[in-house]
């Protein structure tokens, strides 16, 4: 599903228009602070957008997940939505060296070129984000490289400045901050741009500018003009570099120390070319190459502190992380005693913080506040979060006729209005679907509007009531700007480099050489240049990418040799091979087609609302996947259909929409997994998926009691446990089912020979779904000759990180930086150590590494109980790191 963004402008004329917010505004101007508290989070972005009407705003919260959300109810709420932007900060750690990621440092140079060129009238940045240093905005401007058509410019010349400019050079081109040059064009994907653009020259001269689709590689709509800012916060231009090296000079003499080796590495290789290699120490010397801040452009502008409490813990988190690497790496001497610090002491930033701007303002919902601006505590609009019926969409009528009775402007934002309006027709509500807001709803009125929006509120002094899906439904969708970037497709995830193995579906195995453009006047191509056996090669064009796939295969195979029939005989084996087997196959999926049960609804009502409260928006794999599965469930005949795709690619969300249809069906559900922590895993998802439905769902696994297992078989058997999710419990032989309708297998590949055996003669009954990430040879077999069904999810999330796995010697110092990073971005981690004698050891280890990080010990040899009150509290969130073995 797609959602849209709600205009809510129109309903900020009254709040203008109120002495409350004369009365705010006077405050700021006279004292330069204020601080409001019982503000809900829902009601902060209507504040911060009637706000900026007056002065350009800088909104401050504590962690880059929380900035995310204020800037998306900000964008509902402004009536410039397309001026609003978000900064945020580089994912490595102070001190740390790796490599900067061009794509995230491209953004943050468009992000504070938008702020201090004036083009962004509101900025959202994280306190992290806001402390790491980068280029002064005035200067990343000042060195941009724009481009036009009819520009007397030559290819080298354009190609010289864009690597000076920081962009990296690969084959294709597919995320922010990336150029590839090839023949007479140049693509690149400029810093802070929505798509890549391809340059074309006619001798030294520009002759035209269009934007191309990453994943196809093909021209598209011209453009007028580019802008190409700089891809990196630290240029490297030659005395930029002196300056950074005369200062750690000075800065060694003072300590009488000499530079480390790593040090003076980094110095070389950045002096000997005038566009050098970054390397991974640009974290290291950040302070020196770059000393400006992003806090230091906030002058003249309106801060809004998000939850100062919060702000303070965060400050003080980050100065300790940065301390504690700078002690590693002084005491090792690789760092100077008096090199200058990424982030600020507490103090300094805390001081920072309480004079930034011109104007401050402190927003909390509790009822603690004026911490950094000193200024008195306020509670004058009166906002408070909704309170929703009992039955929330099934009592909804009645809530809204409460709510107009007490002459509140009530206004449903949700991305099921349609389904409102039926169900409050329904009720003799009657309340259509309006087309936009309202300039001026009046009391006692109702308006439905279809769009998204993070959360409600209710009161103030404009007596509105905002009710969202995350009050009708218990959460809502994740909006995020759609931007083009690497991973949207396989081809242009993948990046291709000399010498990579390829395999033709008509040529057979090659070695890619390089891209290279070929063709007429008027009519050039991209091809994929590919060498085969006895040197032939064949040129393949980009938009032919589709018939090429990566090479997986034994090491050091032989290149397929053009025109002979090696190719050929090699389809031919593996075509014999599938015959082979076609007999034992049909025997034990024909059981399957002459099976019938009565078609499932998957357009239901009750599956609608369940939809609509999935809060991400789901992926064109995931959405053809679930769409594939409903057709499954409206046929006559059992489904078998497998879910493959990467972890964290949305296979449980469609398991889910699978589940929720059969059990409306009046039909159990069975979900089998390989491990007790994945159960876990899936019940607490289940069950808060499924909390507003009549569905009785338990778990079976060695976690819980033998007398809790005994009741959940016994319900089972007599129909009372509608859905079940379990280990290898579940194929026990005193396990039965009143009237089972679909089994979901999670990770087929880690059951044993007995368990499949055992499946096979469940799935002639009933409708199967097995979830895996490499499905094994048989199942994918199965799939591909037709006789399983098969769905691919290959789209990534929006902004999914590609998973990095590195091989290093054992550090102390590299833990503590892993599992920082991921403390800071709000996610948990494993710690897999697999010796239970030593396993508390190495927990108070880490608890001394990371005094702050909540760490819980799991393994096999725990009683029962205690190791499901251990998983329980990781999966549902409350601890940080899990130290525990395979289990």
């Amino acid at each position: 599903m797609s959602g849209s963004r709600v205009a809510l402008a129109a309903l900020l004329a009254r709040l203008h228009a109120s002495s409350q917010f004369a009365e705010l505004q006077q405050r700021l101007r006279r004292d330069h602070a204020a601080s409001l508290i019982h503000v809900p989070h829902a009601a902060k972005g209507v504040l911060g957008a009637a706000l900026a009407r007056d002065a350009r705003l800088v909104w401050i919260a504590r962690n880059p997940e929380v900035a995310e959300r204020v800037a998306d109810s900000l964008r509902a709420w402004s009536a410039d939505p397309d001026r609003i932007t978000l900064l945020e900060p580089r994912s490595s750690l102070p001190y740390e060296r790796g490599e900067l990621v061009v794509d995230e440092s491209a953004g943050r140079v468009a992000a504070l070129a938008a702020w201090g060129s004036g083009e962004s009238r509101i900025l959202v940045t994280s306190l992290l984000a806001a402390l790491q240093n980068s280029a002064d905005p005035t200067a990343l401007v000042e060195g941009s490289l724009p481009l036009l058509p009819g520009t007397r410019m030559s290819l080298d010349e354009a190609t010289e400045r864009v690597a000076a400019l920081g962009y990296e050079r690969v084959p294709l081109v597919g995320g922010r901050g990336e150029y590839a040059r090839r023949g007479g064009i140049l693509d690149c994907f400029p810093a802070g741009a929505q798509a890549p653009m391809r340059v074309e020259w006619f001798g030294d001269e520009i002759e035209s500018i269009r934007s191309i689709d990453p994943a196809t590689q093909r021209s598209g709509a011209p453009l007028t003009r580019a802008l190409l800012l700089p891809a990196s916060e630290f240029p490297l231009t030659a005395a930029v570099v002196l300056k950074a090296k005369r200062a750690a000079e000075v800065i060694a003499a003072k300590d009488d120390v000499e530079l480390s080796p790593a040090l003076r590495a980094d110095l070389a290789r950045w002096e000997a070319s005038s566009t050098p290699e970054r390397g991974d120490g640009l974290e290291i010397w950040s302070p020196l190459i770059a000393p400006s801040r992003p806090l230091d452009q906030f002058n003249g502008a309106l801060v809004i502190l998000d939850e100062p409490s919060e702000l303070i813990s965060s400050a003080e988190s980050l100065a300790r992380q940065s301390a504690e690497r700078f002690d590693v790496l002084k005491t090792t001497r690789i760092l100077p005693p008096s090199w200058p610090a990424p982030i600020p002491p507490p103090a300094v930033s805390l001081k920072l913080l309480s004079s930034l701007g011109a104007e401050r303002l402190e927003l909390t919902w509790s009822s603690e506040a004026g911490r950094l601006t000193k200024s008195e505590p306020s509670d004058s609009f009166g906002w408070h979060d909704p309170l929703m019926p009992a039955g929330r969409t099934r009592e909804l009528a009645e809530g809204l006729e409460s709510w107009r009775r007490d002459g509140a402007r009530v206004v449903i934002v949700s991305e099921q209005a349609g389904r409102l309006s039926e169900l409050l027709a329904e009720a003799g509500a009657a309340t259509p679907v309006s087309d936009a807001l309202p300039s001026d709803p009046k009391p006692k009125s109702i308006t439905l509007l279809h769009g998204g929006l993070d959360g409600g509120f209710q009161g103030g002094v404009d007596a509105l009531t905002i009710i969202t899906d995350r009050e009708l439904f218990g959460a809502t969708r994740v909006r995020r700007a759609a931007v083009h970037r690497r991973g949207i497709t396989r081809e242009a995830a993948e990046r291709l480099t000399p010498g990579d193995l390829l395999v033709h579906i008509d040529h057979g195995l090659g070695r890619f050489l390089r891209m290279t453009r070929r063709g007429g006047e008027g009519d050039e191509r991209d091809y994929l240049e590919i060498e085969y056996g006895g040197g032939d090669r064949v040129f393949v064009p980009t938009e032919q990418l589709a018939r090429i796939a990566r090479y997986t295969g034994a090491e050091d195979p032989a290149l397929s040799r053009l025109g002979g029939g090696e190719w050929r005989r090699a389809k031919e084996r593996a075509q014999r091979a599938a015959d082979d087997l076609a007999d034992e196959l049909l025997r034990i999926y024909a059981a399957r087609e002459l099976a019938h049960r009565p078609p499932i609804d998957g357009e239901s009502p009750w599956l609608i609302e369940f939809e609509a409260a999935f809060p991400f928006r789901e992926t064109p794999d995931q959405l053809t996947a679930i769409e594939a599965t409903k057709a499954d469930l409206a046929k006559g005949r059992p489904m078998d259909r497998v879910i493959v795709g990467d972890v964290g690619y949305g296979k449980t969300e469609v398991a889910l929409r699978a589940a929720f249809a059969a059990l409306e069906a009046g039909r159990q559900v069975a979900l089998l997994v390989p491990t007790t922590i994945l159960a876990l895993q899936h019940i607490e998802t289940f069950r808060r998926r499924l909390a507003a439905y009549p569905f009785r769902l338990e778990l079976l696994s060695r976690s819980i009691s033998t007398a809790k297992q005994g009741e959940v078989v016994a319900g089972l058997n007599d129909g009372s446990v509608d859905l079940v999710v379990a280990t290898h419990r579940l194929l026990s032989k005193d396990v039965s089912f009143s009237r089972l309708g679909l089994l979901i297998v999670d990770e087929e590949h880690r059951f044993g020979v007995v368990a499949k055996e055992r499946l096979k003669s469940i799935r002639a009954e009933l409708d199967v779904m097995t979830l895996t990430a490499t499905p094994i040879p048989r199942t994918l077999n199965l799939a591909l000759s037709g006789i399983r069904d098969l769905s691919t999810i290959e789209t990534p999330p929006e902004d999914r990180h590609p998973v990095a796995t590195r091989v290093a010697e054992a550090s102390l110092e590299l833990v503590r930086d892993a599992l920082a990073r991921e403390l800071e971005r709000g996610g948990q981690s494993y710690y897999v150590h697999n010796r239970v004698e030593s396993i508390e050891a190495a927990a108070e280890q880490l608890r001394g590494l990371l005094p702050d990080a909540r760490i819980v010990v799991g393994h096999g040899q725990m009683e029962s109980r205690a190791l499901e009150r251990v998983m329980g509290a990781f999966v549902r969130g409350e601890t940080d790191i899990l130290v525990c073995t395979t289990i």
